[in-house]
């Protein structure tokens, strides 16, 4: 299979529960809600939103991501009541090496409930199936438990723990990556 074409395009996905959609201004207040809550901030890279316009503006980012090609990075709303759990998708891509770098963030009423996993099973296939990505990681912080759990049962295996600089300030803390080459996936077979 060829390494991911330039820009593939971003698609909605769905699941037996979830449609993962793309992101836009109405999902701000939820977004919000999640992005500013200091419990789930410390378990991210990325620094906490101390206000709506903080994520007023990750969501403006996203949007001309989808317009400009090269940006997956979805909404998760539960499709039973339309209620926005969170996010999901690549933070960063390496086209030319074939290694996508998946991330998930859900509210804390959501927790604990198989959402995660289940919208990082999907969004694993695209990466394999639609972007043609060799190896897909994930990078989590050692006391991020629930998040190691979710890596395991979608089957990426513990690479190695580093350190690295994940705050704007440039702090160094412990960071274990995990990884699934492709070959190792349980999805669909590859064409």
């Amino acid at each position: 299979m060829p390494l991911m074409p330039r820009f593939a395009k971003f698609v909605p996905l769905h699941t037996p529960r979830l449609a993962l959609v793309a992101l836009s201004l109405e999902h701000a207040p939820a977004i919000f809600a999640c992005a500013g809550d200091p419990g789930i901030s410390r378990m991210v890279a990325w620094p906490r939103h101390e206000n709506l316009e903080a994520t007023r503006r990750l969501i403006a980012r996203s949007m001309i991501g989808y317009v400009e090609g090269g940006h997956y990075e979805w909404g998760l709303v539960r499709r039973a009541d339309q209620a926005f759990l969170g996010t999901c998708g690549f933070g960063d891509l390496d086209p030319a090496r074939g290694v996508g770098e998946i991330g998930y963030v859900l509210a804390r009423p959501y927790w604990g409930q198989g959402y995660a996993t289940e919208a990082a099973s999907a969004v694993l296939r695209f990466g394999f199936v639609q972007l043609g990505l060799r190896l897909i990681e994930a990078h989590v912080f050692p006391e991020n438990a629930a998040s190691i759990r979710v890596l395991a049962k979608l089957s990426l295996r513990y690479r190695e723990t580093r350190l690295d600089s994940t705050e704007p300030a440039g702090a160094l803390r412990p960071v274990c990556v995990w990884e699934l080459a492709r070959e190792q996936w349980a999805g669909e077979p590859l064409r």
